[in-house]
C-alpha cells in the first residue's frame, strides 16, 4: 500500500488533492495535515512513500518541512503545490520530485503520480535467491548496491546485508534498469546516488554515512550516461 501525506493549510486544497488521488487510485492511504508542526511530529514514526506539500504557511514554510524530511529520508519523493513559481530554485535544491502550480487538476497531478509509481517501483519487483538452503525475496527498491567478492555476491539493503553465490551474468539478468554496473565488483541502484564524480560516486543509505563506490575505467562512460539519464527522469 502507498502511504501519502498531504500538508496544506487550506481545507479546500487538501480536500481536492485527496479526491484527485483517490480518483487516481482508491487503494492509496492518505493522511491530511493542515498544520505543518503536526506533520513534523509524525515524521519519525511514520512511513510515507510520498509527501505533497504547500510551500507557504502563515507561520512556516513548506521548504522547512522538506528540509526536515530530507534529514530523515534522502530518497522519498516530495511534491510541492503552490500558487507561485518563484520558488523553483529553492525547491530543486532540496532534491524534490516535482513542482505543481495551483489550481490542481488531473492533467497536472496524474502524470506526477505516474512518475512517482515508476520511481518507487510499485510493480513490486523482487530479487529472489537462495543461500544455505534458505529462500529470500527482497524488493529491488530496498537494495542499495551489490558487491562481488569472488564467487559470492554481498547484497546491501536499507536494513541489512545478505550473501548469495551467483555469477555476475545471472545477477544482472535479475535486475531492472535502475541498476548499473560501475565496476567489476559493484552494481549500484541509481535511486540511491547522491553524487557522481569522475572516478567514484556516493550512495545515500538513509541515516548511515554516505557509501563511496569506485567507478572503473571500463564502465565509466556507460555508467555515467545511464545514471545521469535516470536522474534527469526524476526531475522532469
Amino acid at each position: 500500500m502507498i502511504n501519502i501525506a498531504i500538508c496544506d493549510d487550506i481545507f479546500e486544497v487538501t480536500s481536492q488533492t485527496e479526491a484527485l488521488i483517490k480518483k487516481y487510485n482508491p487503494t492509496f492511504s492518505i493522511d491530511v495535515f493542515h498544520n505543518p508542526i503536526k506533520l513534523i511530529e509524525f515524521l519519525s514514526k511514520s512511513n510515507y512513500h510520498l509527501f505533497i506539500l504547500d510551500i507557504e504557511f502563515p507561520d512556516s514554510s513548506g521548504l522547512e518541512i522538506a528540509s526536515r524530511i530530507r534529514e530523515l529520508n534522502a530518497q522519498v519523493p516530495i511534491v510541492f503545490i503552490t500558487s507561485f513559481d518563484s520558488y523553483a530554485m529553492e525547491v530543486f535544491k532540496l532534491h524534490t520530485f516535482d513542482y505543481i502550480l495551483k489550481p490542481l487538476n488531473e492533467e497536472k497531478l496524474f502524470p506526477v503520480l505516474d512518475k512517482v509509481i515508476k520511481y518507487l517501483n510499485i510493480d513490486e519487483k523482487h530479487f529472489v535467491f537462495q543461500f544455505n538452503k534458505v529462500n529470500y525475496t527482497l524488493p529491488l527498491q530496498e537494495i542499495v548496491f551489490f558487491e562481488k567478492n569472488m564467487r559470492k555476491v554481498l547484497i546491501h539493503t536499507l536494513e541489512e546485508d545478505y550473501t548469495v553465490i551467483m555469477t555476475t551474468r545471472d545477477l544482472l539478468a535479475n535486475l531492472d534498469d535502475n541498476f548499473v554496473r560501475v565496476h567489476n565488483s559493484y552494481v549500484i541502484n541509481i535511486r540511491f546516488v547522491r553524487e557522481i564524480r569522475n572516478d567514484y560516486l556516493t550512495l545515500d543509505k538513509d541515516k548511515s554515512p554516505d557509501i563511496w563506490i569506485p567507478i572503473s575505467k571500463n564502465y565509466k562512460l556507460a555508467a555515467r550516461k545511464s545514471i545521469l539519464m535516470k536522474l534527469r527522469e526524476k526531475i522532469r
